[in-house]
């Protein structure tokens, strides 16, 4: 390198931005899902301890909180989704942190395949929480027909999902 030459990347945040994020998310989520005000505490004290010392783990503790306020709670399919999406948040966060330093800079183009494989993962949780939830719900004789066919179009959709990606990871082994 000479002494003119640049080194130019795409726009970047401090890596104490994640960490941020991490404390956001669980005090949304715990907002959102702990009916009572020592677990949203409990939750949101865990995700500081996890933000400022990743090795701990703290974060899934704060998962935990958020799991002991939906069982707490009575069950609705709306919490059910919201909590999968904020477990799986939560745990991106908590992953992230763990790598990169909290002095450091991130690209932000870097944490495109963590988003990429966050929305994959939702879109196929979401449909089977849905189908679960469905399927908790027989409650009268007049849902009875209707709950089996929707958890088996549930299932049927995870099998073709499975299945193009076993098919599509297998494909990408044999060509290398």
């Amino acid at each position: 390198m000479r002494a003119n030459d640049t080194l130019r990347t795409g726009p970047s945040v401090p890596g104490l931005v994640v960490r941020g994020a991490l404390v956001v998310a669980v005090a949304a989520g715990a907002a959102m899902l702990c009916p009572l005000l020592g677990w949203q505490v409990a939750a949101v004290v865990l995700a500081i301890i996890a933000a400022a010392l990743p090795q701990t783990f703290a974060a899934w503790g704060s998962i935990g909180c958020l799991v002991i306020g939906m069982l707490i709670s009575e069950p609705d399919v709306g919490r059910a989704m919201i909590a999968v999406l904020a477990v799986q948040v939560i745990h991106v966060l908590m992953s992230l942190s763990l790598v990169i330093p909290a002095g450091s800079r991130v690209i932000v183009a870097a944490l495109r395949p963590s988003l990429v494989r966050l929305i994959v993962v939702q879109a196929i949780a979401q449909p089977i929480t849905v189908a679960v939830m469905v399927v908790m719900r027989i409650d009268t004789p007049a849902s009875l027909p209707t709950v089996p066919w929707a958890a088996v179009a549930g299932a049927g959709a995870v099998v073709a999902l499975v299945a193009t990606l076993l098919t599509r990871a297998n494909r990408g082994t044999r060509e290398r």
